[in-house]
């Protein structure tokens, strides 16, 4: 796999993770999520639109989250996302995997390791 390939890899799983976190505090629908994503990250996270969506329909297919139509207003119709049980545990997971990394990162980059 290269260097690319993990990059893109690393940042799904994020993705996923946070996408996952949000939903946990409550069900929300795409451009809810973007905005939460950005206004609860202090603006350092940021997701468009069109990345979004490739990484909610790998959760729902997955069964990590569910999805429902909501008629808002007379013709428009929101979708809004739930966190399941499954995607609970997986979030747990993935938030695990990433504190590994990001604490070896800090050992290797603070010079932890010969202190």
């Amino acid at each position: 796999m290269s260097n690319q390939e993990n990059s893109v890899n690393y940042q799904r799983g994020v993705a996923s993770l946070v996408l996952l976190g949000l939903l946990k505090q409550q069900d929300m629908y795409g451009y809810q999520l973007v905005q939460e994503m950005e206004r609860q990250s202090l603006g350092a996270l940021c997701m468009q639109e069109g990345a979004l969506y490739p990484v909610l329909y790998k959760l729902q297919d997955a069964g990590y989250i569910s999805a429902e139509k909501v008629l808002v207003g007379k013709r428009m119709t929101r979708v809004y996302y739930h966190l399941e049980p499954a995607g609970e545990a997986y979030m747990e997971r993935l938030n695990a995997d990433y504190r590994a990394v990001v604490n070896g990162v800090l050992r290797i980059v603070e010079g932890k390791e010969h202190g």
